[in-house]
């Protein structure tokens, strides 16, 4: 345990573009969720109806599909980093 902590500490120290993919995860996630809140607002201001059925049912899909980008968003990231660490933990012949 004690030689993954300092392999970890080396490949962190050694290249940068880990820190930067959790950087990119965090406002890529951010930017989609600001824009998730001014196209539903965009949307909410449109519908001409009170009923929260229906308000629900035409919010709901944009929602998720916002929702599902995030995940994308942020797994793209985590495999950016973890190629990132495989990459560098080779190239310092690190077991």
């Amino acid at each position: 345990m004690k030689a993954f902590f300092l392999n970890l500490t080396r490949i962190l120290e050694s290249n940068s573009k880990i820190y930067w993919s959790v950087i990119v995860a965090i406002a890529g996630c951010l930017i989609l969720y600001v824009a998730e809140i001014v196209h539903i607002q965009s949307l909410f201001s449109s519908i001409h109806s009170q009923d929260p059925a229906v308000i629900r049912a035409t919010i709901d899909p944009i929602a998720q599909r916002y929702e599902w980008a995030r995940f994308v968003v942020f797994g793209l990231a985590v495999l950016w980093a973890v190629l990132e660490y495989f990459k560098t933990k080779k190239r310092l012949n690190l077991q």
